[in-house]
């Protein structure tokens, strides 16, 4: 009972933010879309890189999910330095994440943690811009993204809503269940302060880097871990490396990087990360020392009712509950009669990722019934076996990797 209290408790926590983040994140959908911000990121100029990391702060896309918007931007002449500062920059942060961090660790955080991951993705466009000269010429391929799609006549409130509450939620809720699973487990489990002796200074960050470099949070999902790591003894400049390391970075991006950015570059978005968490945080608390996140997160509690509070926690669960429905329920009986093509696809990992590849298959001529799978890391469709190389070739150009039995 104890657990499940706890769980709650978090979920009436967020909520109120995270709703609102979620509708802030459907309207960027409409205006901020990728065909907007291809537009100036092909320059090998300072100002492209600067913008690249603006665009990609507010963007709610994990390091998973900005994997094809990245091999979107780079095949419509976005240069290596834009795309590395835009990769760096984006999974960090998000309308969502920075409207829970808010509500969580407070407006402090939620105010230095945007501006952290704008100064990272600066720092390793412009390295990227300075020691990567060589920049392969980029080739062009239709856009399959929201701002080329093909319902052009739906009601822009129609895709607020639909982005916003159904489609973001997809990708999302099994990091943020996972997250709250362990938040319940840590704060019960773990004493107080348990962690005082070594999570704050430098090695609590060095921990820090450690437990959030190779693993997938998403921005959002990692703030309810950070919050009770915080109550456990490590310090907010050591939970920082974590909220900027677990999103920013995991096994798929970097060998996914490795292809679409080559091997300089991505060792450059991984020295950027690192070096920029540790600095980041050394600052927070030799800045603020005496900063606590009761001082920092005052008045928050205080926005809304107790009673809106627990409405607001009820549309949360609602909303998970429905993005897992669709997400493992919706496509129960699928199509596995032998005239069916099965390939294994390597990197996807979220519902963008399977609609990139789906959007891209629908549109090659001959190719139907396209459905992709991340979870099973495969897509089956309809086919001729004679397209089956175009086929892979352009699941390739997206930055996946064709796996061949």
């Amino acid at each position: 009972m104890l657990f499940i209290d706890t769980i709650w408790q978090l979920i009436k926590e967020i909520a109120p933010f995270l709703m609102l983040g979620f509708f802030i994140c459907g309207v960027l959908s409409i205006f901020l879309t990728v065909d907007t911000i291809k537009k100036y990121l092909g320059k090998k100029s300072l100002s492209s890189v600067i913008l690249a990391s603006l665009f990609g702060v507010p963007l709610p896309l994990c390091s998973c999910g900005v994997i094809p918007v990245s091999a979107y931007l780079r095949k419509h002449g976005a240069t290596k330095a834009s795309t590395s500062s835009f990769l760096i920059s984006t999974p960090q942060t998000g309308i969502d994440s920075i409207f829970i961090t808010y509500s969580l660790l407070g407006p402090i955080l939620a105010i230095y943690r945007p501006i952290v991951a704008l100064l990272s993705g600066i720092l390793g466009g412009s390295l990227s811009l300075i020691l990567d000269k060589k920049d392969d010429d980029a080739y062009d391929i239709d856009c399959e993204d929201d701002c080329c799609s093909d319902e052009q006549n739906s009601s822009k409130l129609i895709k607020i809503f639909n982005y916003g509450f159904i489609r973001l939620p997809l990708d999302i809720v099994n990091p943020l269940i996972l997250g709250l699973f362990l938040s319940a487990v840590f704060s019960i489990f773990i004493p107080s302060n348990y962690f005082e002796s070594v999570g704050t200074g430098l090695l609590g960050m060095i921990i820090m880097l450690f437990l959030g470099l190779p693993t997938y949070v998403c921005a959002t999902a990692s703030v309810p871990i950070a919050f009770v790591l915080y109550t456990k003894g490590f310090s907010l400049g050591a939970v920082l490396v974590f909220l900027m390391t677990g999103p920013a970075t995991n096994i798929t991006t970097i060998s996914v990087c490795w292809k679409i950015l080559g091997k300089k570059s991505t060792f450059i978005y991984l020295f950027t990360i690192i070096v920029s968490s540790i600095a980041a945080g050394l600052i927070l608390d030799w800045a603020l020392p005496n900063l606590s996140l009761n001082q920092s997160a005052v008045g928050v509690n205080h926005l809304l009712s107790s009673n809106m509070y627990f409405v607001l926690g009820i549309f949360l669960c609602l909303i998970m509950i429905n993005a897992l429905r669709l997400k493992y329920f919706s496509n129960a009986v699928e199509n596995r009669s032998s005239d069916y093509i099965s390939i294994g696809v390597g990197g996807m990992t979220c519902s963008h990722c399977e609609e990139s590849v789906t959007k891209t298959l629908l549109k090659l001529k001959g190719v139907s019934n396209v459905y992709a799978d991340a979870k099973k890391g495969e897509v089956r469709f309809l086919a001729n076996d004679r397209i089956l190389s175009e086929i892979k070739k352009s699941i390739n150009k997206l930055g996946f990797k064709v796996i061949d039995d």
